[in-house]
């Protein structure tokens, strides 16, 4: 069989992403549930609060590995259970290895720093969802930088922060693209004083400031789950506003492919 050497990312909803790369189709953060029977973060709406655009056979066709940055309820929920085979490659960090293992995928493996295959390497990285107090409380979190031969390094930054971290790993992998959970997620009664447990649109325009002018964001994690305070509309309000070369800043609506 010839491989597809098409390097591509297509945004499912939310952080749930589909990426080709060096010839493996990569299921990132799945969340397949039907809109609004998963419980409300902040006990008001429930999540998704949108449908999926296209059929979960489509969503799964041809997965070869899934990759978990942390397992909240946003990020991996018990209904993928009914639409992968258990005996599924499942990589995850070192803390969730059991917990998706006890879901009943028996391939369920951590990556500790670095996972070697035939055509690519998967590195794991680590970060902080929210800042002080809110980062122990939401408990860990990673991140994966996707690097192969002739390829562009792509570095999936999770659910965390723009700080220390994350600023090591862009230093250590130099990616080509990065991409962000942009959806300003809140808990008010910690957030006025802590801020947002994932990036916000200020958050997103400091990364542009800071990051070398080749680098590309995709932003993603907006318009699904209800404590995300920042929109596509209001990210792309502040990019305009802020004079951004929005080739420097992609944001795909659900379903779109990005071809890398």
């Amino acid at each position: 069989m010839e491989m597809n050497n098409k390097t591509t990312l297509q945004l499912v909803r939310n952080a749930t992403l589909k990426i080709q790369y060096a010839g493996y189709v990569i299921l990132v953060d799945p969340v397949l549930a039907e809109k609004e029977t998963l419980r409300s973060a902040l006990g008001v709406n429930k999540n998704p609060r949108v449908h999926l655009n296209m059929s979960v056979d489509e969503i799964t066709k041809g997965t070869d590995l899934v990759l978990l940055t942390h397992n909240h309820i946003d990020h991996y929920e018990p209904s993928v259970r009914q639409y992968l085979p258990q005996s599924i490659p499942f990589f995850t960090q070192p803390q969730d290895q059991e917990a998706i293992k006890n879901e009943g995928f028996i391939n369920a493996k951590s990556i500790e720093t670095v996972l070697s295959m035939e055509r690519m390497s998967i590195y794991r990285t680590s970060g902080h969802h929210g800042n002080g107090q809110l980062a122990v409380m939401m408990g860990p979190v990673s991140g994966f930088v996707l690097k192969a031969d002739r390829l562009p390094v792509v570095y999936i930054m999770g659910d965390c922060k723009w700080d220390e971290e994350t600023r090591k790993a862009v230093k250590e992998f130099h990616p080509d693209y990065i991409i962000v959970n942009s959806g300003g997620a809140v808990f008010p009664e910690f957030s006025k004083d802590l801020g947002s447990i994932i990036p916000d649109e200020h958050e997103v325009m400091q990364m542009l400031d800071e990051l070398p002018k080749h680098v590309r964001l995709i932003a993603v994690h907006m318009d699904a789950i209800d404590h995300c305070q920042t929109t596509r509309a209001i990210l792309r309000n502040e990019a305009h506003h802020q004079k951004v070369d929005m080739a420097r800043l992609l944001i795909p609506e659900d379903g779109e492919i990005i071809n890398l």
